[in-house]
């Protein structure tokens, strides 16, 4: 009894932490059962994705052969080769991830940056996660996770990069892709892809992505190519975020540049529309959009997907019961950025349930709400 309550306080925390998944991982080890019927319950996605957050305050440790099938990884993989979009023109240049998160901040991506010089669509590639462009770097998990670092990759992490890097490139037309990559498994993944897409390959790396040979091979690769300038680089961000949090579409639908304004410093870009009115801005910490009440009626007047949560006769005050609830969208997942409607108030918010347990659920918090306007 006593290693039982021993075992449900070590579950109870760790459910507290967010880190439950990551304590399950290395438990699973010790019996081959529980591997297998860990294994088969990352079969089941629809249901393990739909019951998982969106973001999270905690680290994402891939620590295991296992993480590639985690549902915030598959889901990050999935929603940049479906959703995202780039406005890029010009090359791609991949580079590999670093340790530093976000990447940018890191010693060899200021390097890498400072040989581009905005004239190559920076993307990241790094297992577990796949292929990060520059635009979603802040975005959970790309900013959170953490993983062991060998320089070896397995068969599965290549087989993972390789299909998301394949599909990426199938869904984006670059007219050159530059690999700025050290030779190993970064190389063989590229020329694997390269051999199953329409797009040819150059390679800047002799010996390592950091030395000078390297840093002036890549930056001779980009002679001739065209800055991208600041405006558009932060309306493309935002557009990027706006695609990738709400669905494919969005960021077009939402924030043309002809009808907004950047202001404030990355990570913190605010969206303003031509008369200076607020609409959104960004949360640095993951990576997504928070809006104002006036960026949520744009938003429920556009084409862009939805999340909308429909309340009973009843104005929040901080935040919205289940039992409030009248209806909520299939597609919210927990901590999405929603719209909550009904006949005395309109207002956004964070989704504290994903959109069937609002339904369903008879107590606890739907929404967190940030702005409501009485009706």
């Amino acid at each position: 009894m006593n290693a039982l309550r021993t075992e449900l306080r070590v579950v109870r925390e760790r459910i507290r932490e967010g880190r439950l998944r990551d304590y399950i991982e290395g438990q699973a080890r010790h019996e081959q059962w529980l591997t297998a019927a860990f294994r088969e319950f990352d079969q089941q996605y629809a249901y393990v994705e739909e019951r998982t957050p969106v973001v999270r305050d905690s680290e994402l440790a891939a620590a295991s052969g296992d993480s590639i099938r985690r549902p915030e990884i598959q889901r990050f993989a999935e929603r940049v080769t479906e959703r995202y979009e780039t406005e890029f023109d010009g090359p791609l240049v991949l580079v590999p991830c670093s340790a530093t998160k976000p990447y940018s901040e890191s010693q060899s991506h200021r390097q890498f940056h400072d040989a581009i010089q905005w004239r190559g669509h920076l993307a990241s590639m790094t297992s577990p996660i796949g292929v990060v462009p520059q635009e979603l770097e802040l975005t959970y998990p790309a900013q959170q996770y953490d993983t062991v670092v060998t320089g070896r990759w397995s068969a599965d992490e290549k087989e993972f990069v390789s299909t998301v890097l394949r599909r990426y490139l199938e869904r984006n037309e670059y007219d050159r892709v530059i690999a700025h990559v050290p030779p190993g498994g970064y190389t063989d993944i590229c020329e694997t892809v390269e051999a199953a897409v329409d797009a040819e390959f150059e390679y800047t790396v002799a010996d390592h992505p950091t030395t000078d040979e390297s840093l002036a091979a890549l930056s001779s690769a980009l002679e001739g190519e065209e800055a991208y300038q600041k405006r558009t680089r932060e309306h493309r961000i935002v557009r990027a975020m706006a695609d990738y949090q709400l669905g494919e579409g969005a960021g077009a639908a939402l924030f043309p540049s002809d009808e907004i304004q950047t202001t404030s410093r990355y990570p913190k870009i605010q969206v303003r529309d031509t008369e200076g009115e607020q609409l959104a801005t960004m949360v640095p910490n993951y990576g997504v959009l928070s809006f104002t009440t006036a960026g949520a009626r744009k938003w429920a007047e556009s084409d862009a997907p939805s999340k909308v949560v429909e309340i009973d006769e009843f104005v929040p005050h901080g935040s919205v019961l289940a039992p409030g609830v009248v209806d909520a969208d299939d597609s919210i997942r927990t901590g999405d950025e929603v719209i909550v409607s009904g006949p005395k108030a309109f207002g956004v918010g964070r989704a504290s349930m994903f959109g069937a347990e609002m339904q369903e659920s008879t107590r606890g918090i739907a929404v967190e709400t940030r702005h409501v306007d009485e009706l």
